[in-house]
């Protein structure tokens, strides 16, 4: 989803117009209050206009008896049940925080694109059957112009509530806003299908009506399995973007005194972030030293990424005569194991000839867990090839959490 920067804020024409009176201040459209407000005055917009072009496509389908056009026509009513529950969304991601939900309701947003999901399936296979029957058994019917043009009309009506679905989902960058709008498009394309039919029934072609109908399914059907994936991922918790995890580290070592940065989560409860990180800091301070450098990292972190940032701090001892040696060793070892992508908390004690050695290694995404200990062991083995005088390692394999 495109930020609201690629945006024009406030947007003109009507689409302004209308923002502005359910926005009067014009506020960022990102702030959770404005996306709740965008989000209802969406709503309202679609089902009012679907409500119309339900009734206009029903009533002249009931006249000429064209299973495409009251397809088209219940598709329209279908498109007013997903912006009820666009709407439904919007008003119960505005509940505040309460004991069982203490990181919000934003989520709800996903959920509420993943039922207009599940609709569009649903409506596409009952479309697809009318019309493979209707292929089957045709029904004779001639369009007049004049009906024509009115289908056509109800086109360039639901073309502009399309793009005024997809300029506020671009601005907010709603899920579930950014649902609605394929809604609108699948609407689009189908109520052109109808079209199509309809000249084709001047020209003798009856059946076009029945491939008009599996036409439309097939739109729809695409629409509500590509709607359903992109609702879907983000509830089964998604990775950070490179970018957020390049901001993230930025943030924490333009901190004095923070050697290095791993173990980094993000979690996302809609407008909310969470997020949680390790840095590493030299063992010789003090723990007031410590703990300013933590809460310098978190209000920068914070600053740089809108959420709520918490630090955990290892203490890393780099003064060991070692230290660079075992650095460079496990440098040459993460390179070499395809499986791994850092390494951090590395400690070395003890004297040259009976060195510990103590590290933790970061899997790459996607390795099964199962292979950790193998992990492990081979980790192990290469230390212990490439360095002399150690009597005992320990490894750690970690679990990563984005892509390095």
């Amino acid at each position: 989803m495109n930020s609201s920067s690629e945006t024009h804020w406030p947007p003109r024409g009507l689409t302004g117009l209308l923002v502005r009176t359910a926005l009067p201040d014009t506020t960022r459209p990102t702030t959770p209050d404005a996306r709740s407000r965008i989000g209802l005055l969406q709503g309202a917009v679609s089902i009012i206009v679907n409500v119309a072009l339900f009734l206009v496509k029903g009533v002249l389908g009931l006249l000429l008896g064209s299973v495409a056009l009251l397809a088209d026509a219940i598709h329209s009513l279908s498109d007013v049940g997903s912006s009820l529950v666009v709407v439904f969304g919007f008003l119960w991601a505005r509940k505040p925080r309460d004991t069982k939900h203490p990181f919000g309701h934003g989520r709800i947003e996903f959920i509420t694109a993943l039922v207009v999901a599940v609709l569009l399936i649903i409506m596409a296979i009952e479309f697809a059957r009318i019309g493979f029957s209707r292929i089957i058994d045709p029904q004779i019917y001639t369009a007049p112009w004049w009906m024509i043009a009115a289908v056509v009309a109800t086109l360039f009506v639901k073309q502009w509530v399309s793009v005024f679905a997809n300029t506020l989902a671009r601005a907010t960058g709603s899920q579930a806003l950014k649902a609605d709008y394929w809604h609108h498009v699948t609407d689009v394309l189908s109520t052109g299908l109808v079209i199509a039919a309809l000249i084709a029934s001047r020209a003798g072609w009856p059946g076009a009506d029945g491939w008009a109908g599996i036409g439309v399914s097939l739109f729809i059907l695409y629409t509500g399995i590509c709607t359903a994936r992109d609702a879907i991922s983000p509830l089964l918790g998604e990775a950070p973007a490179p970018e957020e995890v390049a901001r993230i580290e930025r943030a924490a070592r333009s901190i004095r005194g923070v050697r290095g940065v791993h173990d980094l989560i993000l979690h996302q409860y809609g407008d909310d972030r969470l997020m949680s990180l390790h840095i590493e800091v030299d063992a010789n301070k003090s723990a007031l030293e410590v703990h300013d450098i933590a809460e310098q990292v978190e209000d920068q972190v914070e600053r740089a990424m809108s959420g709520k940032a918490i630090v955990h701090v290892d203490p890393v001892d780099r003064a060991h005569p070692q230290y660079a040696e075992a650095e460079d060793v496990m440098r040459d070892v993460v390179s070499d194991h395809i499986q791994l992508s850092e390494f951090h908390d590395l400690r070395v004690d003890g004297p040259a000839h009976g060195l510990t050695l103590s590290v933790d290694v970061v899997a790459v995404l996607g390795t099964n867990e199962a292979d950790y200990p193998e992990i492990e062991r081979r980790v192990k083995n290469a230390i212990l090839e490439a360095m002399s005088g150690i009597d005992a390692v320990q490894v750690t394999v970690e679990t990563g959490y984005h892509p390095k």
